[in-house]
């Protein structure tokens, strides 16, 4: 999907459906929290997102490659995180489930899938979409990880407990880049993109073929 930089039209995203994939990431995320306090037998701390199939990866990406504002771009995927975390506080009436020690850490790996996601702004060919989708399964997976290992009273601080550690992700990471593939798909489809002359487009809302 190489985008000509003097095409008359321009390709901007269709925000219902953005905005559809952004409430669907943070429904998903509550899921767990409701099922618990409906009495179902649901481990509802087991990860961050139920079976890590979320479609937060590939917003990540897609805000990064789309976005004329990088800002934007950055706090997209932060921002899912954050609401569906006071959501959590609410619904569990813990706090502390709400704002953990490793927040920051996580924040910043999510944040990272935008970061990932400016390679695109340039070339979106599905090969480099790929590439980075995948990148930001693999950095999310490494980076967090890490940190669960560094303040764990589970794995112990050694190289075999990292391992273990990291070990222990791999079925969460298998499930992320399945999810991040189907999500990437539709959101750099025209599912989620529409072809527009550019002077229907508001600058803020140019994509980012369009310019810095």
């Amino acid at each position: 999907m190489n985008v000509p930089q003097q095409n008359k039209n321009t390709e901007v995203p269709r925000w219902k459906f953005v905005a559809f994939i952004f409430g669907y990431t943070i429904l998903l995320k509550l899921l767990p929290y409701v099922l618990y306090n409906m009495g179902m037998d649901v481990e509802k701390d087991f990860a961050i997102y139920p079976w890590a199939f979320s479609p937060i990866f590939a917003l990540g990406v897609f805000g990064g490659a789309m976005y004329r504002s990088k800002m934007n771009a950055l706090w997209l995927p932060v921002a899912a995180i954050f609401v569906g975390d006071i959501g959590v506080g609410l619904i569990s009436g813990h706090p502390e489930w709400a704002f953990y020690s490793d927040q920051p850490v996580v924040y910043a790996a999510f944040a990272l899938c935008a970061v990932l996601g400016y390679a695109l702004r340039e070339n979106r060919s599905w090969g480099r979409i790929a590439g980075a989708g995948v990148g930001s399964c693999l950095a999310f997976f490494l980076i967090t990880n890490f940190a669960t290992w560094v303040g764990s009273t589970i794995y112990p601080p050694t190289t075999e407990g990292l391992i273990a550690c990291y070990v222990a992700g791999l079925p969460f990471l298998k499930n992320s880049l399945i999810a991040t593939t189907v999500f990437g798909g539709l959101l750099f489809s025209p599912v989620a993109i529409r072809q527009t002359s550019t002077q229907e487009v508001q600058p803020e809302l140019i994509p980012a073929t369009s310019g810095n």
